[in-house]
């Protein structure tokens, strides 16, 4: 990360590395503070791989800038395939999932508010096995910290 007085930047291909499963993503910038403003992350997800259980986060906002790929967002029981420069806003209380159609892996840019709720992501990804099926347990206790629960 370079820094000039009162901004930062990060340079193409930097940032945290993180890994869900076989999608990865990168933390774009930290968290400053207790991170009520926001944070922004590169994610690439693979095809044919599900995407999260359906989840509602009931303290936060998450939205989605499409850089390529294509991907199914669903937002209660509502469905959308997305592709590059869709934008999509999930507000707090709003379930929702995604999976990314097609033969390649799409790309977005993602923004949570407050920031420091990126960090459901990243905990997401460590206790994720690489092969292999999720634990839902622990998945829903990782939810539950995050003011974030699964739905049917």
């Amino acid at each position: 990360m370079t820094a000039l007085p009162g901004a930062r930047i990060t340079p193409p291909g930097r940032g945290r590395l993180h890994r869900i499963g076989p999608d990865r993503f990168r933390t774009k910038g930290p968290v400053v503070g207790d991170g009520d403003g926001f944070a922004v992350i590169e994610y690439e997800g693979r095809p044919g791989i599900p995407g999260p259980p359906a989840h509602v986060h009931r303290a936060f906002e998450e939205a989605w800038f499409l850089l390529e790929g294509r991907v199914e967002f669903r937002a209660g029981s509502r469905r959308s395939v997305v592709g590059k420069g869709a934008y999509v806003l999930v507000p707090r209380g709003v379930s929702h999932t995604f999976r990314v159609l097609g033969t390649t892996p799409a790309r977005w840019v993602g923004v949570f508010s407050p920031g420091r709720y990126v960090r459901l992501v990243e905990e997401l990804g460590r206790i994720l096995p690489r092969n292999g099926p999720p634990d839902p347990r622990r998945i829903a206790e990782l939810f539950a910290r995050y003011d974030t629960e699964m739905v049917p």
